[in-house]
């Protein structure tokens, strides 16, 4: 009978990590679809605005939603896309913390699709 108890008890932590592992994958799948939304505007912005840093409210808030989307995720990179953020609404303002560039966004979203594929 103890046997039995102890399977059922298995079976269940079972379940509740199979669970966990989906609802991470959802988290990272987020994560990657805001950020690339965000890096997506931006490019297109900077583009056609020959490079020129002037504040844009639509990417602050492209890149704080990709910030939210990440937090569960990967709290260091949420952090660094929240100064991303703040860099679109005073881009001319000195910074403590290194602003991420574009180049480097693509390889942390190559890194967020590599815990979707384990």
């Amino acid at each position: 009978m103890s046997y039995l108890a102890d399977i059922n008890i298995l079976s269940g932590i079972v379940d509740k990590l199979l669970q966990y592992s989906d609802k991470q994958q959802v988290r990272v799948n987020d994560a990657i679809t805001a950020i690339s939304k965000a890096w997506t505007y931006t490019f297109n912005y900077l583009r056609n605005e020959n490079g020129e840093y002037v504040p844009n409210q639509q990417l602050s808030d492209l890149w704080n939603e990709a910030a939210s989307k990440t937090r569960l995720v990967n709290i260091e990179l949420a952090s660094q896309l929240k100064d991303k953020a703040r860099f679109w609404i005073h881009p001319n303002m000195p910074r403590q913390n290194r602003i991420l560039l574009l180049t480097e966004i693509i390889d942390e979203i190559e890194r967020l699709e590599k815990k979707l594929k384990k």
